[in-house]
C-alpha cells in the first residue's frame, strides 16, 4: 500500500533530491545549483513537489508555469520505489497544480534513448510529437555546465 505524501519542495531538502536524482540517473547540470533551483522554487512554489514515505524523500518533480504552458521537469522516484505508482501519484498531484492555474497544455523532455521513461508517459495519456524539432542556444557557455558536483 502506497503512503506517499506529497509536500512543496523547500531548500532544506536540496541535497536530500540532488542524491535522489543522482540514485536516479537524472542528469543534473548547473541550471540545478542551490541558487538556480531556489530561483525555480521562488517562480514556481506549488508546482515543486517531493513526495516522502517513513520520512524520507522517494518522488520528486519540478514543474514550471510561463504563463502559458506547463513543463514537467526532473521527475524522479528513487530506484528502490519505482514500478508501484510513485512517479504517477506525483505527477497526478503536479497536474492538478497545473489545472487550477488553467494551464492549456504541459510539455516535457526526455532523451530519445530512455525508452523506458518514455513508455511510462506514453502509458499515462501523454503524446509523442513528431512536428517538431527542439532547438537549444547556450548564451553564456562559461555559465552552463553539462555535469556538476554538489556539495555544501
Amino acid at each position: 500500500m502506497i503512503s506517499m505524501k506529497i509536500e512543496k519542495f523547500k531548500m532544506q531538502y536540496y541535497y536530500e533530491v540532488m542524491e535522489l536524482w543522482k540514485r536516479a540517473e537524472i542528469g543534473v547540470g548547473s541550471s540545478d545549483t542551490k541558487e538556480e533551483i531556489a530561483g525555480v522554487l521562488n517562480r514556481n512554489p506549488n508546482l515543486f513537489l517531493i513526495g516522502r514515505e517513513d520520512g524520507k524523500i522517494v518522488a520528486v518533480v519540478i514543474g514550471a508555469f510561463d504563463g502559458r504552458r506547463g513543463y514537467v521537469h526532473h521527475l524522479a522516484v528513487a530506484p528502490d520505489y519505482q514500478k508501484r505508482g510513485y512517479g504517477k501519484i506525483i505527477l497526478d498531484e503536479l497536474i492538478d497544480q497545473f489545472r487550477k492555474k488553467k494551464v492549456h497544455k504541459i510539455h516535457l523532455f526526455i532523451v530519445k534513448t530512455n525508452h523506458e521513461v518514455v513508455d511510462f508517459y506514453r502509458h499515462l495519456g501523454w503524446d509523442t510529437r513528431d512536428d517538431l524539432i527542439m532547438m537549444s542556444y547556450v548564451p553564456d557557455k562559461e555559465l552552463y555546465k553539462r555535469n556538476i558536483t554538489f556539495e555544501d
